[in-house]
């Protein structure tokens, strides 16, 4: 089995105009490497997308991300080239991780890239911690709650570049303490799902979200 310390990673995060990957647009996206248990922050990756429409003013008010700030960025699937370039070779980390798998996936496969079937998701880590602590499953908690928990700062909510950092920073905190508990394998991260879906099984009268 393959240390997590031994594998390299890369903490995503995409900036979008909504939730729905079928009508929604992205905006923004970061990517920070993680190799040998460190980030490399000095290596990450961001980049701007121009949209085929206007952000909303909600979208605005979220990321502040408005249309003349996109006007000079590339098109998709143009824009995400250096996203390619960042994921090539490892093994994704988000927060939420469907949302960068949804909403990227479709939009990396023009490019010829098929992102990996194995993301870590720092929401199931910290899940699959709360449990192997014996504190139960908390249910979903947003990146910055999980960061305060770790005792970790959150870098910029709502802006690629930090929430990326957040979460590789997150990623490194989780994964040694669930080390310590005995799943420090690649494996035993990426499928941690399975771990609080058992858990749900065992303790049905835990609703957690």
């Amino acid at each position: 089995m393959t240390s997590w310390r031994a594998a390299r990673f890369v903490a995503v995060d995409v900036e979008t105009t909504g939730l729905d990957r079928r009508r929604d647009e992205v905006l923004s996206f970061a990517a920070v490497p993680i190799d040998g248990g460190r980030v490399r922050a000095g290596a990450a990756v961001t980049g701007l997308v121009r949209p085929a429409q206007r952000p909303s003013p909600a979208s605005v008010e979220i990321h502040g991300l408005r249309a003349v700030d996109l006007a000079a960025a590339p098109a998709a699937p143009e824009a995400f080239v250096p996203l390619v370039a960042a994921l090539e070779g490892r093994i994704p980390v988000a927060h939420a991780a469907w949302m960068e798998r949804d909403f990227l996936r479709p939009r990396l496969r023009p490019l010829g890239f098929r992102m990996s079937r194995r993301i870590v998701d720092t929401a199931v880590l910290w899940r699959a911690l709360c449990i192997a602590r014996g504190d139960g499953d908390p249910g979903w908690s947003a990146l910055a709650a999980v960061a305060m928990a770790v005792d970790l700062p959150s870098h910029r909510p709502h802006v690629a570049a930090g929430d990326a950092l957040t979460t590789a920073q997150v990623f490194l905190a989780l994964a040694t303490h669930l080390e310590a508990n005995g799943s420090g394998t690649v494996r035993a991260l990426a499928t941690a799902r399975w771990s609080v879906r058992a858990h749900r099984l065992w303790h049905p009268s835990i609703r957690s979200g």
